[in-house]
C-alpha cells in the first residue's frame, strides 16, 4: 500500500474543505484535499445540462463585503468571476409584491406591505427591533410561536413563512426562534451577493488551481474509506483511488463530508457518549427541491429574486441569467427554483412536492405554462442535503478525537446558512490549526 505524508488532509472539496485549504497553504502547510466525484465544489458547483449551467446547489454567491468566502480568495490572489445581481428581492403575497430597497432596512417596509395598516406595522416592527437589541427570544419556541405572540395576521405569516423556506432553509414552525433574530442580525454584515458568470464550478475549479500552484495535492475521484486514529489523537486517513488504496499521515484531518459521515469514517472507534448525543438530538438533515427551467422569455422582469408568501412549496425563484446570459445558450433563459416539502423531517414527500411546486409556478407566471421546459429537477437530502444540520443546532466544529475537524453547514455560525457560513466555518478551523502551530 503507497504511503504518504501531508500537514492536513481535508476530506471534501465543498465550500469548506476548499476554503479550509486556502488559509492552511496560504499560510505554508502542505495540504491534501480529497474528492470522491468527479467535479470538485460540492453543492457550489455546475453541470451543463443542454446548454445551461445548471448549479448543483447555491445559485448566490456571496463576493463583496465582509464575506469570508470573498476573503478566501483574496488571500490567494484568486479573482472572481462574479457579477453583482442586477435586481432586488422581491416578496409575493396574495395581495400583491413589495420590492424590498436595495441599499438595507426593508424589513419595516415588508412588515408595512404585509399588514396593510401603518400603525399595527410600526407596532409589530417595535416587537422585531426589540427582539433584535434586547431580548433576543431562545431557540425553546419557534419563529411561528413567536410572531403569534403579536399577530394573527394572515398576510404577515405568510410573508414570514417564504422568508424563512427561502432563506433559512426551514418552516416558520421549524425555525428556532433565537436563530431567526441571529440570522436577521447576520443579514446586516454588508456582504453582497452575485452570480458567477462562468458557472459556480468554474469559481472552485479557479480557486482549487491556485492550491495546487502553492503545492496543494488536490484530487478528484478519491474516496476516503476511513479516518486513522491512535491514542485518540487524528493520525491520518486511509483513500482508494480506482481501486488503489493509499495511506496519509497527517497530524489534522478536516471533515466537509457531514459530522455524521465523519463518524462513520471513524469505523470501529468509539465515539464520546456526549457527541454522539448531540449529533442524535436534532438528525434530519434539511431538504429542498430544485427546479431549473429552460425558456426563449423570463418569468418576469425581475433580475433578482422572488420569495414567496403565496405558496406552500415555492419559496424562491431567480432567473440569473438576467445577470449573466453565458449561463444558457443564446436567446435562452435559465430559471432556478427552490421548494420545500410539507415537513423537512421525514417521511419527506418529495413527489407531491414537485408536483405542487409545478403548479404554483405556473400559477405565479402564467407565461410559463407556454415554452417553458423543466430541464432538471433535484433533491437535496440524506448524504446530499441542503444543509447537514438543523438551523440553530450545528455541531461544533471539533470532534472528540483530537485534531479531527468538521468543516460546512454542519457546523455553521450561528445565524448563517449557505455558502457563507460554510466558509466561516473553515475560517474558525484554519485558525485555530494555525494557532495550534
Amino acid at each position: 500500500m503507497k504511503r504518504s505524508k501531508v500537514d492536513a488532509v481535508v476530506i471534501g472539496s465543498g465550500v469548506g474543505g476548499l476554503c479550509a485549504a486556502a488559509r492552511l497553504v496560504q499560510q505554508g502547510m502542505k495540504v491534501a484535499v480529497l474528492e470522491r466525484l468527479p467535479i470538485l465544489g460540492g453543492r457550489l458547483s455546475s453541470r451543463l445540462v443542454k446548454g445551461f449551467q445548471i448549479p448543483t446547489g447555491a445559485t448566490l454567491v456571496p463576493f463583496e463585503g465582509r464575506s469570508a468566502f470573498r476573503e478566501t480568495f483574496d488571500l490567494l490572489g484568486v479573482p472572481m468571476n462574479v457579477r453583482p445581481m442586477q435586481g432586488a428581492y422581491r416578496y409575493r403575497l396574495r395581495h400583491g409584491d413589495y420590492e424590498a430597497p436595495t441599499g438595507g432596512g426593508g424589513l419595516l417596509g415588508m412588515i408595512e406591505f404585509a399588514l396593510q395598516d401603518p400603525q399595527e406595522a410600526r407596532e409589530l416592527f417595535r416587537r422585531f427591533t426589540g427582539a433584535l437589541s434586547w431580548w433576543q427570544p431562545s431557540d425553546e419556541i419557534s419563529f411561528r410561536h413567536w410572531l403569534a405572540q403579536y399577530s394573527s395576521n394572515a398576510s404577515v405569516h405568510a410573508l414570514f413563512e417564504g422568508f424563512c423556506a427561502a432563506y433559512i432553509g426551514v418552516h416558520a414552525d421549524e425555525t428556532p426562534a433565537g436563530e431567526f433574530f441571529r440570522f436577521l442580525k447576520a443579514m446586516g454584515r454588508n456582504i453582497r451577493y452575485g452570480i458567477a458568470a462562468e458557472g459556480n464550478r468554474r469559481l472552485m475549479d479557479d480557486l482549487a488551481a491556485a492550491l495546487v500552484e502553492r503545492g496543494a495535492r488536490v484530487e478528484t475521484g478519491a474516496s476516503c474509506r476511513s479516518i486513522l486514529v491512535e491514542k485518540g489523537a487524528v493520525r491520518g486517513v486511509c483513500v482508494d483511488k480506482k481501486g488503489k488504496e493509499e495511506t496519509i499521515e497527517a497530524p489534522y484531518v478536516i471533515s466537509n463530508c457531514g459530522p455524521r459521515q465523519t463518524v462513520r469514517l471513524l469505523g470501529a472507534e468509539p465515539i464520546e457518549k456526549s457527541y454522539r448525543a448531540l449529533l442524535e438530538a436534532h438528525p434530519h438533515p434539511v431538504p429542498v427541491i430544485s427546479l431549473c427551467i429552460a425558456s426563449a422569455e423570463p418569468p418576469s422582469d425581475c433580475a433578482g429574486v422572488w420569495n414567496f408568501g403565496n405558496t406552500k412549496s415555492l419559496c424562491f425563484l431567480a432567473t440569473p441569467t438576467l445577470t449573466c446570459p453565458e449561463l444558457a445558450p443564446p436567446g435562452r433563459h435559465l430559471t432556478v427554483t427552490y421548494s420545500v416539502p410539507p415537513s423537512s423531517s421525514p417521511p419527506l414527500r418529495f413527489r407531491e412536492s414537485i408536483q405542487r411546486a409545478r403548479r404554483e409556478i405556473e400559477e405565479n407566471f402564467p407565461a410559463f405554462r407556454k415554452g417553458a421546459q423543466i430541464i432538471h429537477t433535484g433533491t437535496h437530502h440524506k448524504d446530499w442535503p441542503s444543509m447537514h444540520r438543523w438551523p440553530g443546532f450545528p455541531m461544533p466544529v471539533r470532534t472528540p478525537v483530537e485534531n479531527l475537524y468538521n468543516v460546512g453547514d454542519g457546523c455553521m455560525p450561528p445565524g448563517t446558512v449557505g455558502v457563507e457560513a460554510c466558509a466561516q466555518s473553515a475560517a474558525q478551523v484554519a485558525g485555530e490549526i494555525l494557532k495550534r502551530g
